[in-house]
């Protein structure tokens, strides 16, 4: 059979089986309510005539049965705990048997205090029944139900009544169906013959009898316009197969959008950048989960053409949004390393300039003071000869820490001696001061750690304490605990604030100007970043004599 012949026939039967089962529903709905109705009254009233009964104790409760001996009524008495105590349809030796009546719905209404009718097949006697359910005396609940056979045999002879008074009406309607169907789709069957002959390019096809100069004209017709749409939809996926490959050749984040904000096109990259599947034919917010990242995506779709930067968790975005026509074309950009590199730059940039240009000052006023006065005694000019070279020391620091982080950024971990921690304080070079400066070396082990690391860091540490430290003393620890080497360096103040401490070992960071940061900020931050390259970390905390205590884990195979 003709699979359009099936869809005109579905479309005249479906609507007269709705309508004839939309009517068979509500006369049969009407006729249970009515029936319901009845016996909901009958149930209430039997329920009221034996509330009224005055039982002692459940000795006497059977006098509940004698209300409904001869009657269609079963009464069922229940406890709080939801057993049944007493039911006029099982003998009592076999109450044990039946299921705990708790999760019964009637029985759970009637608990919280409300009288509640329920319809269902009794699991007991195997009919429909309506069950009536109220509190009784404050300990039971009291359960009325119609468990008779007219109630059963109502449900019953509906639904078969039903059944054979579908069946019939539903063969009158195939028949009826059928035949209009039939006249209806006939020339329409004709003309998609046609037309199929057409588009498989048979040239003997031959035009139906019936109404054949329409036909021929209608067939004509769409075979032209046929072909115009094969070469105008070969024209549009080739486009958009370009298109696709095109946009997911490009390394930012492409979304092509309509007016109302539905995806036409996106790139994978865009989905992989912000973690959220968005999806063509549907709107851009429709599958973003993540709150921040909807409120950035609907900014996007506020804006109109132009260029400008948005702050996505912590990342920074350049967004290029171009109307075309009815369209949005969207192009995100991640340039939070660029941006960053940019920041670090002018920092670093800054900061280098800052530093020298105090010791390049020195040594240029020092120089020319010399030039100026060759008369100079020899006293005084070799004071300023001593300004020239501690200048130029300084100068030599700063580029050899510079270089030195800088090596460590790019090269990353080389063991060229491995550390033995005796040799290395042995041979430790501190900076001439007035404290003393205790060092505990407990670690008698050999480490796989470069023996210039640990010196860099010890060097750097304990210089740091003599510069800043207020205190008389300076203490070292040195030992292994768990494969790490541990370092702590301890001195006794002043404190350095919490704020600050989150901060200190940030390249190019001092300390506030109340203590001596005439450092350049490097040191500290060359340790963290030795500590880093072996799996490790650095922290500054408060000790118990009010200073500060710098700790250092480093992994290294002992």
């Amino acid at each position: 059979m003709n699979k359009y012949f099936l869809t005109i026939f579905f479309k005249i039967f479906t609507p007269f089986i709705i309508v004839f089962s939309i009517y068979v529903f509500i006369s049969y709905n009407t006729s249970i309510k009515n029936i319901e109705k009845s016996y909901r009254e009958i149930l209430k009233n039997y329920w009221i005539l034996i509330s009224k009964l005055n039982i002692e104790d459940e000795k006497h409760i059977e006098n509940l049965l004698q209300p409904v001996k001869d009657n269609d009524i079963r009464i069922s008495l229940i406890n709080k705990n939801g057993k049944v105590i007493l039911d006029s349809a099982i003998n009592n030796n076999e109450l044990h048997q039946m299921d705990n009546h708790i999760n019964r719905k009637e029985v759970e209404m009637a608990i919280q205090g409300y009288e509640y009718y329920d319809i269902r097949k009794s699991a007991t006697t195997g009919r429909y029944s309506i069950y009536y359910a109220k509190e009784y005396k404050n300990n039971y609940i009291l359960r009325i139900i119609s468990d008779g056979a007219i109630f059963h045999n109502l449900y019953s002879k509906t639904k078969k009544d039903i059944i054979i008074f579908f069946t019939i009406f539903f063969i009158l309607i195939v028949l009826i169906t059928h035949y209009i169907s039939y006249k209806i789709s006939l020339p329409v069957i004709e003309l998609l013959k046609t037309v199929k002959a057409i588009n498989n390019k048979e040239d003997n096809y031959i035009l139906p009898d019936i109404h054949d100069k329409v036909m021929n004209d209608t067939a004509s017709i769409i075979y032209n316009i046929n072909k115009q749409l094969l070469k105008e939809q070969e024209s549009l996926v080739t486009e958009r197969s370009i298109l696709s490959n095109l946009i997911n050749y490009i390394d930012e984040s492409v979304i092509l959008c309509n007016e109302k904000g539905e995806v036409i096109k996106v790139n994978d990259v865009c989905s992989i950048l912000f973690n959220s599947k968005i999806v063509e034919n549907n709107h851009i917010l429709e599958n973003i989960k993540d709150y921040d990242t909807s409120v950035f995506f609907s900014q996007i779709l506020e804006k109109d053409s132009g260029s400008f930067k948005n702050i996505l968790h912590e990342k920074v975005y350049e967004i290029n949004v171009k109307e075309l026509n009815s369209y949005k074309l969207i192009i995100i950009r991640d340039i939070t390393a660029e941006s960053d590199y940019n920041d670090f730059k002018a920092e670093l940039t800054a900061n280098i300039a800052h530093e020298i240009k105090t010791p390049v000052a020195i040594i240029m006023a020092a120089s020319e003071t010399l030039i100026n006065d060759d008369n100079m005694p020899k006293e005084l000019s070799h004071k300023f000869l001593n300004k020239i070279n501690n200048g130029s020391k300084r100068l030599n620091n700063i580029i050899n820490q510079i270089l030195e982080l800088y090596k460590m950024e790019n090269t990353g971990l080389y063991i060229e001696e491995k550390a033995v921690i005796k040799n290395i304080v042995d041979n430790l070079l501190i900076k001439e001061s007035n404290k003393n400066v205790v060092i505990k070396n407990l670690s008698t082990k050999e480490y796989e750690i470069d023996s210039f690391h640990v010196e860099m860091i010890l060097t750097n540490l304990i210089n740091n304490a003599i510069k800043y430290s207020t205190g008389k003393n300076i203490d070292v620890l040195i030992y292994d605990k768990d494969n790490k080497l541990i370092i702590e360096v301890a001195d006794y103040g002043p404190l350095i604030d919490e704020k600050e401490r989150k901060r200190i070992f940030e390249r190019f960071y001092t300390v506030s100007k109340s203590r001596n940061n005439s450092g350049f900020g490097l040191g500290l931050s060359i340790v963290k970043h030795i500590t880093l390259l072996y799996g490790g970390k650095a922290y500054i905390y408060a000790n118990e004599n009010n200073g500060n205590t710098f700790k250092i884990e480093m992994y290294g195979r002992i």
